[in-house]
């Protein structure tokens, strides 16, 4: 269920679930690093996850569901590729926290859904 984008910045309900994902991204000098992680929720426009590896807003990421044992072509309508972008990266115990938001959401937004604001540099700019 989508919420008002006055009421709250995030535009999604977020669910309190664990999912593990591989991580892969390109390193500031341009080499490419794969590392496992968990998300400790998950929205349609994007989720919280812990890494091991620190990483600046602004990186672009992509994140596989690992599936075993199952051929992916007979799973009915699933995604277990995403593309996301990293919002921040906030230091916890051994850990860092991403949040992240999806290049695409993972559902369509229903009729008099606004996207939230996001600021950047001193202006309003409508998040996609």
């Amino acid at each position: 269920m989508r919420r008002n984008a006055s009421a709250e910045r995030r535009g999604w309900d977020r669910l309190p679930i664990s999912i593990p994902f591989f991580v892969r991204g390109t390193k500031v000098g341009g080499e490419e690093f794969l590392e496992f992680a968990t998300a400790l929720n998950l929205s349609a426009g994007g989720l919280l996850l812990a890494t091991r590896r620190y990483l600046e807003s602004g990186t672009q990421i992509s994140l596989e569901i690992p599936v075993a044992l199952v051929n992916k072509a007979h799973l009915p309508r699933s995604v277990s590729l995403l593309h996301a972008t990293v919002l921040r990266c906030t230091p916890d115990r051994q850990y860092f926290l991403l949040g992240l938001r999806f290049e695409e959401p993972l559902l369509s937004p229903g009729p008099g859904f606004e996207p939230a604001k996001t600021r950047v540099a001193g202006k309003v700019n409508s998040a996609k």
